[in-house]
């Protein structure tokens, strides 16, 4: 009977052990999971970040071809051969004026072939010329979203904000006839809220675009930022 008493505790000590251990093979087994679903959520992460980033390249490169395809179309009512000089050849007035073609058109593809060979202020000029002159023309929203732009890639994120608005408030109030770039301002003003650490504001905007057009490359593209943020 003595020698049971005496292994009755050792047995204890021995399951106790075991079962620590079990407790242990568990708790490691648990981190190995969390490591892998933390490693799952940063390449999803990452993917989602390249899928923002190729979106915004595509809305652009949209932004692009609609812009030239409404050239075409203005020329195509007016039937009316632009005038003007020779993009190419325009000259220059001193060493920082340039005299800019007269015609709405010209001046506005003029502005866009700078932004897209990356000479911003040139392009910004150009738009901001073609604002002022051509308010009644269908490529007025096109213009003064251009101008927006202009600012947001050189990282002026409250003057983009101001021309974007400018585009917002004036197509809200029905001042601006022709609304095409309206999503566009709307997005682009979303990512220079969050540039300036204004999140909360970025997040009501993305939803409005959501909102108000679906079906749209800047709806998708505000869900994917949402993704990312929220």
């Amino acid at each position: 009977m003595k020698k049971y008493l005496v292994l009755l505790p050792a047995a204890a000590v021995i399951v106790a052990g075991c079962a620590n251990k079990e407790e242990i093979d568990t708790l490691q087994r648990e981190l190995i999971e969390v490591k892998q679903e933390v490693s799952q959520l940063k390449e999803k992460q990452s993917k989602m970040e390249s899928d923002i980033s190729n979106l915004s390249r595509r809305v652009d490169e949209v932004s692009k071809v609609a812009s030239q395809n409404a050239i075409e179309i203005q020329k195509m009512k007016t039937f009316e051969k632009p005038t003007g000089a020779p993009i190419e050849n325009l000259p220059r007035e001193g060493e920082e004026k340039v005299k800019f073609p007269q015609n709405p058109e010209e001046l506005y593809k003029y502005g866009l072939d700078n932004y897209y060979k990356g000479k911003i202020k040139e392009a910004r000029e150009a738009f901001q010329e073609f604002v002022k002159k051509y308010k009644d023309s269908e490529l007025y929203d096109n213009a003064l979203f251009w101008v927006g732009q202009t600012y947001y890639v050189e990282g002026k994120y409250e003057e983009a904000i101001k021309k974007f608005d400018e585009l917002i408030k004036g197509c809200e109030t029905g001042e601006i006839k022709d609304c095409n770039k309206l999503p566009a301002a709307m997005l682009k003003k979303g990512f220079s809220l969050e540039k300036l650490g204004e999140i909360d504001k970025a997040i009501k905007l993305y939803q409005k675009i959501i909102q108000k057009f679906p079906d749209t490359e800047e709806a998708e593209l505000a869900r994917k930022k949402l993704e990312v943020i929220q």
